[in-house]
């Protein structure tokens, strides 16, 4: 059995990670930890899937839910973040406080390998605190010297219609000479991307 803590995993690309990595592992066990817990809307997939936990929790009080935790633990994913904060203090705390609960739960539980979902591109008028935060995030992993892999995807699209309108441009955006990462990628290959790092 292989156990995998999710942190923001009831949100748009972690209900994706989930069902796209049940179903390529039978003995996959997942807990999501967030603030909204179970999802009101999931795939029929999740709806009774016995194989994922969801733990409704602040993430930033660890001791609150760590004995909910599975003892043995191969692999925490950080999908925490937001391109939209109204503010750079909110920013830091939303992009950056997170990684740091990841290093302190790797080191807690013992976990040996975590990946973390940066990003290079925010919202319009917004885009430079969203880098700075992603940034900062990115410095306190190589510093913590975990065993983490960072994935830096651009738009992530897929069944969303709110970011339907954004994916031209950016697939425009996205051949342009040097622009090459700012090419959109859909929510479910991301998800396959991730499920890839972790199982290396």
């Amino acid at each position: 059995m292989k156990n995998v803590i999710v942190l923001g995993g009831s949100g748009y690309v972690g209900t994706h990670l989930a069902e796209v990595w049940l179903k390529q592992d039978p003995k996959l066990e997942i807990c999501s930890i967030s603030r909204h817990g179970r999802p009101q809307k999931l795939s029929s997939y999740l709806e009774n899937n016995d194989q994922i936990q969801w733990l409704s929790e602040d993430i930033f009080d660890i001791d609150s839910y760590i004995t909910k935790l599975p003892t043995k633990v191969d692999t925490i994913v950080n999908l925490v973040g937001t391109a939209d904060a109204k503010s750079t203090e909110l920013f830091m705390k939303i992009n950056v406080e997170p990684v740091k609960i990841m290093i302190e739960l790797m080191d807690r539980l013992s976990i040996p390998k975590g990946c973390f979902i940066s990003g290079v591109i925010g919202m319009p008028f917004k885009n430079k605190p969203f880098i700075a935060s992603k940034q900062k995030a990115e410095t306190l992993i190589r510093e913590s010297r975990k065993n983490i892999s960072i994935i830096k995807p651009s738009l992530v699209y897929g069944d969303k219609p709110e970011v339907a309108a954004m994916v031209p441009f950016m697939k425009l955006m996205g051949k342009l000479p040097g622009k090459s990462n700012y090419k959109p990628i859909q929510v479910n290959q991301l998800a396959q991307e991730i499920v890839e790092v972790c199982n290396k």
